[in-house]
Parts: structure tokens; C-alpha cells; sequence
């Protein structure tokens, strides 16, 4: 009989995922990741299938992996998104990954990115800053 995987598991299994790219911990992305797990990033067009495609080109990274600083993982059941702020050598970028799950391991993930920019000056009296975001110019 196998049990319910429960939200909480998912989320710690999201969190770990982004731990292990950063640490190239090989052996917690081959366990949190389907064998055939796919990722896409739609904004280059391209897809990275297999648990080992992924691995590999995060370990091929130029200047090595981002720096991940997780802020926000929700969702429920089988579908999941993480908000994270990336920092590469070249600078800040805002990245939200929507995670799909085959059971307790992640089988899909598309990301979406966007450089840090300054806020132009023509919003300044219609928005708030947002204490929450760090931003980089």
C-alpha cells in the first residue's frame, strides 16, 4: 500500500532541490528528480530532459551554479511554485519555477527569469516599494 505524499514533504522536497544545485549534491538531485524529470525554460526554448541532463548542466554552470535564496514555496497536491531571487556573476535575477510532482519526486519544472531593473521614475506616485524584494541596480 502506498501512502499519500503529503504537501509539507513536497515543499522540503522543493527546498532540497534548490540546496543541491547549489552544493552539487549529486545524489539528492538524482533522488528528488524522476529519471525522466524534464525542465523547460520557454524563454530560450529549450528543455533539458532526464534527471542527468539536468545534473549535468548544472554542473557544467559557467562560474558555477546561481545562489539560490528561496522565498516563497506554495501549492498543493501535484502542483507547486517557487518564487527565488538568483544571483549570478552578472547580477540578480528573479526567478519563479512551477514544479510538477510524479508522486514524492519532482517529474516537471518550468522556469521562468528576469534580470533586476530600477523602477521608472513615471510610477513613483502609484506604487509602493516592496520591502520584501532586494533589489540590485
Amino acid at each position: 500500500m502506498t501512502h499519500p505524499v503529503r504537501d509539507d514533504q513536497r515543499r522540503e522536497t522543493i527546498a532540497r532541490f534548490f540546496a543541491a544545485i547549489q552544493a552539487g549534491d549529486l545524489a539528492v538531485l538524482q533522488e528528488v528528480l524522476t529519471p525522466d524529470a524534464v525542465t523547460r525554460w520557454p524563454q530560450s526554448g529549450e528543455r533539458i530532459t532526464g534527471a542527468i541532463s539536468c545534473i549535468r548542466v548544472y554542473e557544467v554552470y559557467p562560474g558555477g551554479p546561481p545562489q539560490f535564496a528561496v522565498h516563497r514555496i506554495s501549492g498543493c497536491g501535484d502542483a507547486w511554485v517557487a518564487e527565488l531571487v538568483a544571483d549570478y556573476p552578472d547580477g540578480r535575477w528573479y526567478t519563479a519555477s512551477i514544479v510538477e510532482f510524479d508522486g514524492p519526486r519532482i517529474a516537471r519544472m518550468t522556469d521562468y527569469f528576469g534580470p533586476s531593473f530600477p523602477a521608472p521614475e513615471w510610477r513613483a506616485g502609484l506604487v509602493d516599494p516592496d520591502a520584501g524584494t532586494t533589489h540590485l541596480s
